[in-house]
């Protein structure tokens, strides 16, 4: 334990080294654009035909990041203007070849990765840290999410209240945007927002941006936006939301049990100042949430879920804890831990409240959930705290607080220290990072209180990227309201990667881009210095064209030493010991610009005591802006010494737009380890920006012999308007 801490210290430190006073030297270049004052709002149609547009003057132009540094191969304009209600965006992109804008992506947040779009950040707080995310395609998608840490949390399920329309012209392509005032969250009398502006033209893969065009820095990297000047007056109301909702639910879990019931809800939010916002909701309901990915778990580890619902996603990065790395790790608070048992199922929250927001320097979370009594556990008080304080340019440091156990009526108490370092880095090119944190938790009954502690420190740049992370997790550790796949253990890892450019004028779509090399690795043993695990990845070879398809060659070798069997699948178990296995992974993934693009892998080679092959691929069609569709499909063969299985998994989606506010969704799983088949299809309507209308279908559908039968049926009805005062 004092080893892995001087470590930390250590790194802490070492990434001070070079910064001088504070954090690094500031941005290459720190642009700056006005925002005008518009004697009366523009229509928000997408066409840039309003007289008013012409007082504001484009803020500049763009440089071209990708895939060279330089003058962009289309004109880009951005005009901003505001008045006391709202900010304005009118964008131009005006484009040599219109029948080459690619548009396939029409609903609300879908992920535009194969489309041409402009994706703008705005720092409200002018903190260099915090950023509201917005982005237009060019046939109406529209999308948000909050970006916390410099890009360390995207939380794209957000989502704000704001409209946005964009238009096809002889031109190109434009769009204008209404970001409501009582949308975000600012310093008031503050005439200054950090902004940044990126264009992506996706039949070359290029990508232009305003500020800070270089391969190093990603447009989240909000320490490296410019200024949007000449902002006063900004008016945010009396900021109190209120969002009624009514919900209907029909279920049929078992044949000639159908059960109907509706009960109305109600979400609040309210700002008690400019930058803290509170929330309550009762009734709490997530019916729109769309269900899991089904996966199959071949680890004795057990598996990470991402948090889907909305309560808990709004301002989620303030309760981000040091840079733990991978969601699937160590995580000492865990929104999924609340309203959901071990198996996913609800668990009903009978109110929730929450404060978030920053302040003077501060950022600060405080949630409480009240959740309904279940099976033989009582109703329970649920608590998490996070504060931090903003340190230098890109640094905090913070603390964390959570209280209660959603899983047992055990108390349980956790609270935590971290300081995290982020800046230019001094030795080359990119960010230097680093992380120093400690946990301690308690609880009742017979375990005894223990900790977790841990450090890191990495740089990342476009040609080189390192790291290093060192971690303790004690045998008696407990975060009930976290997420600790394992415990009684110390971990070691690095890595190392190499991103050569080639260098040379105009290239072919069939010429490598860029090159990836990398070698990563890791050590854990038990808190005695015992090895338990150990795995080094090493990727020789991996490229990405012109084109935009990417391929990719791993070879793993791993070590497991394991100290109790396991069972890996039903009637198969691996035995206690100490096994060696060498597997190698070839992954392939077309590009997104066209109609129909394809991501494969495969994977084979030793696996315990017996050998694995993995293979997995998915289709996706995006033949028009009203369709989007894939197919997918995961096999695992295991062959043992105590038993030989295979595993599969199919996933079909079918997803329809109507409109840009109206969209059918549809979701089907299937897999052979419950051998069961489930459908989630959901239907969204937005009349208007801040209603929203759910018709959501759920069925499961299992083997019975060689007949299927229905063996759950449900749908749900929800609709939610919300009030601005």
């Amino acid at each position: 334990m004092i080893d892995l801490l001087a470590f930390a210290l250590a790194a802490s430190s070492t990434s001070a080294l070079g910064a001088g006073d504070g954090d690094a030297p500031g941005p290459r270049e720190r642009r700056e654009a006005r925002a005008v004052l518009a004697p009366k709002p523009p229509v928000i149609d997408g066409v840039l035909d309003d007289e008013v547009w012409s007082l504001a003057q484009p803020i500049g132009e763009f440089r071209q990041v990708s895939p060279l540094e330089g003058p962009p191969s289309e004109r880009t304009e951005v005009r901003v203007l505001y008045d006391a209600d709202h900010l304005y965006l009118g964008v131009r992109c005006f484009d040599s070849d219109v029948a080459g804008i690619i548009g396939t992506q029409m609903a609300r947040d879908a992920v535009l990765d194969p489309d041409d779009r402009v994706e703008i950040v705005i720092d409200t707080y002018l903190d260099r840290r915090n950023a509201y995310f917005f982005q237009m395609g060019p046939v109406g998608s529209k999308g948000d999410a909050l970006i916390s840490d410099n890009g360390r949390d995207f939380n794209k399920p957000w989502d704000g209240i704001w409209q946005g329309k964009s238009a096809i012209d002889e031109l190109g392509w434009s769009f204008e945007m209404a970001l409501p005032f009582q949308t975000l969250a600012f310093a008031p009398g503050a005439t200054t927002w950090g902004l940044n502006v990126n264009r992506w033209i996706k039949r070359r893969n290029e990508q232009d941006r305003w500020n800070d065009p270089s391969r190093d820095d990603s447009l989240f990297q909000i320490a490296e936006a410019g200024d949007l000047t000449g902002l006063s007056g900004l008016h945010q109301g009396l900021g109190l939301d209120l969002v009624p909702f009514f919900h209907g639910d029909w279920t049929n879990p078992n044949p000639g049990d159908a059960d109907l019931k509706g009960k109305p809800g109600l979400d609040a939010y309210y700002r008690l100042t400019p930058g803290l916002t509170a929330s309550l909701t009762v009734n709490t309901d997530f019916a729109e949430t769309e269900v899991d990915e089904r996966r199959i778990n071949l680890t004795r580890f057990p598996l990470f879920f991402p948090e889907k619902r909305d309560f808990f996603l709004q301002d989620a990065g303030i309760f981000g804890f040091a840079d733990l790395g991978r969601r699937d790790v160590l995580q000492p608070f865990f929104s999924r831990r609340i309203g959901l048992d071990a198996n996913g199922q609800e668990v009903p929250i009978l109110w929730g409240g929450k404060v978030t927001g920053r302040q003077d320097g501060w950022n600060v979370g405080v949630l409480e959930a009240h959740t309904d009594r279940q099976d033989d556990a009582p109703e329970k008080d649920l608590v998490v705290a996070r504060v931090s304080r903003n340190v230098g340019e890109q640094s905090t440091l913070g603390g964390i607080f959570t209280s209660g156990n959603p899983s047992s009526t055990r108390g349980n108490q956790l609270y935590g220290l971290d300081w995290n370092y982020r800046a230019s880095n001094p030795f080359g090119d990119g960010t230097l990072a680093s992380s120093v944190w400690a946990l301690h938790s308690e609880s009742e009954g017979p375990s005894p209180a223990d900790d977790a502690f841990g450090a890191s420190i990495a740089a990342r740049s476009d040609l080189w990227r390192w790291g290093f992370q060192a971690r303790e997790v004690q045998e008696d550790f407990d975060a009930a309201l976290g997420f600790v796949p394992r415990r009684g253990i110390r971990s070691f890892a690095g890595d190392i990667g190499w991103n050569p450019r080639p260098s040379g004028g105009a290239r072919g779509p069939w010429d490598v881009r860029q090159y990836h090399v990398s070698l990563e690795g890791k050590v854990v043993t038990d808190t005695e210095g015992e090895l338990e695990s150990s795995m080094v990845e090493l990727q020789p070879v991996g490229f990405e064209l012109e084109s935009g398809d990417e391929a990719a060659l791993f070879v793993n070798v791993q070590h497991e030493d394991l100290v109790d069997s396991f069972d890996i699948h039903d009637g198969v178990t691996i035995d206690a010991g100490a096994y060696d296995f060498v597997r190698g992974r070839l992954e392939f993934e077309s590009a997104q610009k066209r109609p129909m693009s394809v991501v494969a892998a495969l994977e084979a080679g030793t696996f315990f005591d017996g050998t694995r092959e993995d293979a997995s691929c998915t289709v996706s069609w995006r033949p028009s802006r009203w369709f989007q569709g894939s197919m997918g499909y995961e096999q695992n063969h295991v062959d043992l010494d105590g038993g030989s299985f295979t595993t599969e998994i199919g996933r079909v989606r079918a997803d329809v737009s109507f409109s840009p506010d109206l969209d059918w969704f549809n979701f089907v799983q299937f897999d052979d380890v419950s051998d069961s088949l489930g459908w989630n299809s959901r239907l969204r309507w937005i009349p208007v920006p801040g209603q929203e209308l759910f018709v959501v279908w759920n069925q499961t559908v299992e083997r019975d012999g060689d007949a299927l039968v229905s063996t759950f049926q449900e749908a749900a009805f929800k609709f939610g308007c919300t009030l601005r005062f």
